[in-house]
């Protein structure tokens, strides 16, 4: 009898131990960067937030992403224009807000120099949910999925809202995120655009 409680105290403590391995061993062979990441092939967590990144070279990929009308947008079709991305949820109230200041903007500026796209990054979000929100809200400009989450993992996004700018050259310009104000957004852009 005591040595059945010994198997199976041993089994159990066995099963906690490979538990915990499996648990454990993505973090166990992560590797650091080294801080040195220039290259636009992701991994790209250390871009400066709020600053200028034209000096990095970081040519935006040539992604499709699925719209909420059932569209596909490339990134290389928007080349001539500023872009700006607006990483959000449909949940998110402080995203609800961001959009507020997004529309000030919208009505502002010439539609042949800037385009808006808000993109969310919940895997859980569907284009109907996104469509929803956009009519909801009242926003006339694209609303998507951030498909394959490629901005979001490109920027190692970890908080929404998170504003990306693209100029119209089809380079990243500008990674803000947190809450944007309209003047602070406007004010950037003009630095950028001619």
């Amino acid at each position: 009898m005591e040595s059945e409680k010994l198997l199976i105290v041993g089994v159990i403590g066995t099963i906690i131990v490979v538990g915990l391995i499996v648990v454990a061993s993505p973090y166990l062979f992560l590797t650091p960067t080294d801080g040195n990441n220039d290259n636009n092939n992701g991994s790209t967590g250390n871009i400066p937030r709020d600053a200028d990144l034209l000096d990095r070279s970081l040519e935006v990929p040539d992604w499709n992403l699925l719209m909420s009308d059932d569209s596909i947008i490339t990134m290389h079709e928007l080349r001539g224009k500023f872009v700006i991305i607006d990483l959000m949820a449909t949940w998110c109230s402080p995203c609800t807000s961001q959009s507020i200041e997004l529309l000030e903007i919208y009505n502002s500026i010439d539609s042949d120099s800037l385009v808006i796209l808000s993109l969310t990054i919940d895997d859980a979000e569907t284009i109907e949910m996104m469509a929803d929100y956009k009519t909801n809200n009242d926003l006339p400009w694209p609303h998507g999925l951030d498909t394959s989450d490629v901005f979001g993992d490109y920027f190692s996004v970890s908080s929404i809202p998170t504003l990306a700018i693209i100029d119209d050259n089809g380079y990243f310009r500008w990674l803000h995120p947190g809450f944007w104000t309209e003047s602070s957004i406007t004010e950037t852009l003009s630095q950028m655009m001619p």
